[in-house]
């Protein structure tokens, strides 16, 4: 039986990671929607999307993440960020249709001296986390059945990522200065594609006992810094440009948004509850390195 699956956003990380793992599934029937066919801001282009889609399970992997830009757009940001969220929480409870919403570990302030869980408060340092904290909210308060999944440090071959941006900049600077003193665990985009769609087909198949909120995230932690040196290595290994890392600390950047120095986040619960297997970061490194450098090569 095929799972029509539909999702909000089909640029960013998550939604091409998910283009490509369902494109090897004949059992997915995928439909993605850009900003131009179903926008954040329109209830009425959302409505009309998912009624043309027809889906078995929606995803939300769409949002404003211009995280320094928010703090002089914090309406835009919300509008978004909240505004959109809630108006999809409310069509998909009119509709029974089981519905997926992703949100960030910037909801955190990154006080916690540990991997924050699914049990601990969110208090956000900027206007990017207050968005999505008030999309959660917003959506946990229209619709009961909805299940929200945390993200951080999103690393992949797709898309605009962390490994494109150094890679990007090594080609033009003669060395890199990367935070320091910023820890999180960097989760490989199609693992989290993964582990959306084990989620939405248990949704579909009528599992009503998942918790409203989960973590999505890999088992290991490392600093920004070092994971910039990491992807520099692998560049070179694979041919590619590389440039040495310059560790610095976050206020060396004086940067408009704060960003929490502890971005940890546990996957513990999401991944028991839904049999997760995570890529080994070499592995995940490997690979995003091969695919950014592919893009540029010929």
């Amino acid at each position: 039986m095929v799972l029509r699956l539909a999702t909000i956003g089909r640029n960013g990380q998550t939604a091409q990671a998910l283009a490509a793992v369902c494109a090897r599934n004949p059992a997915i029937d995928l439909r993605q929607a850009d900003r131009a066919e179903a926008d954040l801001r329109d209830a009425t282009s959302l409505a009309r999307f998912i009624d043309a889609a027809r889906p078995d399970v929606l995803i939300n992997a769409g949002a404003y993440n211009l995280v320094d830009r928010a703090e002089s757009e914090p309406g835009e940001a919300m509008r978004v960020n909240a505004d959109g969220p809630l108006a999809l929480a409310r069509i998909c409870n009119t509709l029974s249709l089981p519905f997926i919403h992703m949100s960030t570990d910037l909801v955190f302030d990154g006080s916690c001296d540990h991997a924050c869980t699914e049990a601990d408060a969110p208090n956000p340092l900027s206007a990017y986390g207050r968005s999505k904290l008030a999309g959660e909210q917003a959506v946990a308060a229209a619709n009961a059945d909805a299940i929200t999944t945390r993200v951080c440090w999103v690393y992949s071959e797709f898309a605009d990522s962390f490994v494109a941006k150094m890679i990007g900049i090594a080609r033009t600077q003669p060395r890199l200065k990367v935070v320091s003193d910023q820890i999180g665990a960097p989760t490989y985009a199609p693992d989290i594609a993964h582990a959306l769609l084990r989620l939405a087909q248990q949704m579909h198949g009528g599992q009503h006992n998942m918790p409203r909120l989960l973590h999505l995230a890999a088992p290991w932690t490392t600093s920004r810094a070092a994971m910039a040196d990491a992807i520099m290595a692998e560049s070179r290994r694979q041919g590619g440009p590389f440039a040495p890392v310059d560790p610095v600390p976050t206020a060396t950047f004086d940067a408009p948004a704060r960003r929490p120095l502890n971005a940890r986040m546990s996957g513990a619960l999401a991944t028991d509850l839904l049999c997760l297997s995570w890529t080994a970061w070499d592995e995940g490194l490997k690979r995003s390195v091969a695919g950014v450098l592919g893009r540029h090569s010929g």
